[in-house]
């Protein structure tokens, strides 16, 4: 052992191993020793010869010393060798599974003799070339280089890749799903789709993203970079963006996992919409939370939908039209009678107000009473993006069309893009929910639950199911709104009718009322006679055996 500071240090840590010059390879601490670590020894090393007698040593740190001439035990699997002034090439050993080579001046790094390498750090040197052997490395920091490339067939598994202060200029491939990815500060212009958490291309030369750039990430910074072409989309896990000192000027559409937005320093003025968990940080914005008004060139129309329905009620088939009997009474409410029904809605609300002029609207755009417009997640497909369970009231011409409470028509709905499945509901009327989704986003989507072969429905859900029939209506008679008409038994659909005339004479008639035991909606109430509104429920359930019963169907 040539050099006098190791035998010192060795001497200090095994005493009794150093005879003369020499070191014992059969002391008993030079054996036993796992670990040699000269990093803190005080006085400086440069000559490792004889660390080789310890063959049973598996982790060696030799750390801030000025080694010129190298050796070690054979099978270090943890190998650290910071600030040790190494340069040109370095061969890790074939059994190492971690090495730290930070702080020297490596140029090129060969580990094509290794067989189980995990970790490999070596930042702050002058690294232009990898050599990669075999093994599946999970830890990668090789920033504050010179690289401009990863090599060939670098086996990275879920990597947590740190390429940062190097000479790329296109995003190398990361291997198998890398875990995370921090390619600041290069020279990037260009990638591929990165199927990645956590990514950190900042201060780079990206123009654009496009929508499916990042279809994993749930952290992602391309704050300091062009993006004159544009951000294009973001993925559906996103929960933090940072395009701050970028020239973007129109934010993607935000997704609901959306919670921290730094665009301050960037000409965005402007949200195209606001997630329900984004905090709101001027700040951090770099203007006013709001969203971005009609009138500007980054406003995203909100979902709405173009929907008709009929109720079999007040259904004429002769016209092909609904009656408007209630409204030509004046028994419309001006308020939504839903809540006093016990029905909650889910969502973010409306943007319209009820407008008493739509009531005085005839023809066929005359209103013929207030439904509800309910929306499910269409959870039928892997992704139905950020939809959530949402519902709202309207008003039902007697047309069909489903508009706003100011006659506005597609109708406006307050709830993200995604997959739906859409359900109308009244109350006394079995509701009905189509089979498959629809998509909604800036375009109105058209769904007809009156034509069968417009829109697909579950069988026998409404009046008039038929492959050559497009007169379907939901069918009338829900009394008690439990969503099941029955004719006998307990909680029908009968007795409530009785009861809303007096309950005990069943030929008296109780007219100009709002009341869900008017199943035909002409603004009366009959138990008995023409055009009573007994008649339809036993009707509705098969009109035969009285105790039959038919369910509202296809709801989650």
């Amino acid at each position: 052992m040539p050099d006098a500071a190791l035998r010192a240090w060795a001497q200090s840590s095994y005493p009794g191993c150093i005879v003369g010059a020499q070191i014992d390879e059969a002391h008993p601490g030079v054996q036993g020793a796992s670990t040699i670590d000269i990093s803190s020894w005080p006085t400086p090393i440069t000559d490792l010869t004889g660390l080789g007698v310890f063959v049973n040593a598996t982790h060696m740190n030799v750390s801030n010393h000025p080694i010129a001439v190298w050796s070690g035990p054979a099978v270090p699997f943890e190998l650290i060798a910071g600030n040790c002034g190494l340069s040109g090439t370095f061969i890790v050993p074939f059994r190492a599974t971690s090495v730290r080579l930070s702080y020297n001046h490596i140029t090129r790094l060969d580990m094509g003799q290794t067989e189980a390498l995990a970790r490999v750090v070596a930042h702050h040197n002058q690294l232009t070339q990898l050599i990669w052997g075999s093994g599946s490395v999970l830890e990668l920091d090789l920033s504050y280089n010179q690289l401009s490339s990863l090599g060939a067939n670098a086996p990275l598994l879920h990597a947590s890749v740190d390429i940062s202060h190097n000479n790329f200029t296109a995003l190398p491939s990361l291997g198998f799903q890398p875990g995370s990815i921090n390619a600041s500060w290069n020279q990037i212009g260009s990638f591929g789709n990165v199927l990645c958490p956590i990514v950190d291309l900042s201060h780079n030369n990206i123009q654009q993203v496009p929508a499916n750039g990042f279809a994993q990430a749930t952290y992602l910074d391309l704050s300091y970079n062009p993006l004159s072409q544009g951000l294009l989309g973001t993925a559906y896990s996103l929960q933090t963006l940072r395009v701050n000192n970028t020239q973007l000027t129109c934010l993607p559409y935000l997704h609901n996992a959306l919670v921290d937005l730094y665009c301050a320093d960037s000409p965005i003025q402007c949200l195209p919409n606001i997630p329900a968990g984004l905090q709101l940080s001027q700040a951090a914005l770099g203007f006013a939370p709001t969203v971005c008004a009609s009138s500007s060139p980054c406003y995203l129309a909100p979902p709405t939908i173009a929907l008709r329905v009929a109720l079999q009620g007040p259904y004429d088939a002769a016209a092909g039209l609904m009656h408007d009997h209630l409204r030509v009474q004046g028994l419309i409410p001006a308020t939504d009678p839903y809540p006093a029904l016990g029905f909650t809605y889910a969502g973010a609300g409306w943007p319209d107000v009820f407008d008493p002029a739509v009531l005085a609207v005839t023809g066929p755009d005359a209103i013929v009473d207030w439904v509800v417009v309910d929306l499910y997640v269409n959870n039928g497909i892997v992704n139905p993006g950020d939809a959530v369970h949402y519902s709202r009231p309207a008003l039902l011409q007697r047309d069909g069309d489903v508009v706003g409470l100011d006659g506005s028509w597609p109708l406006a709905l307050k709830t993200p893009r995604g997959s739906y499945r859409t359900a109308v509901r009244h109350r006394n009327h079995l509701g009905a929910i189509t089979r498959f989704g629809e998509w909604f986003n800036g375009t109105a989507v058209s769904i007809d639950l009156t034509r069968y072969s417009a829109t697909a429905c579950f069988a026998g859900a409404m009046h008039g199911d038929s492959l050559i029939a497009n007169n379907r209506q939901l069918w009338s008679g829900d009394v008690s709104f439990n969503h099941q008409l029955k004719y006998t038994g307990a909680g029908n659909d009968r007795d409530p009718i009785l009861q809303a005339i007096g309950g005990t004479v069943p030929t008296n008639v109780v007219n100009a009322v709002y009341h869900r035991a008017d199943v035909n909606m002409d603004g009366r109430i009959k138990y008995t006679g023409a055009a009573n509104d007994r008649d339809p429920i036993l009707m509705n359930i098969g009109g035969v055996v009285p105790t039959a019963v038919r369910n509202q169907v296809g709801f989650p």
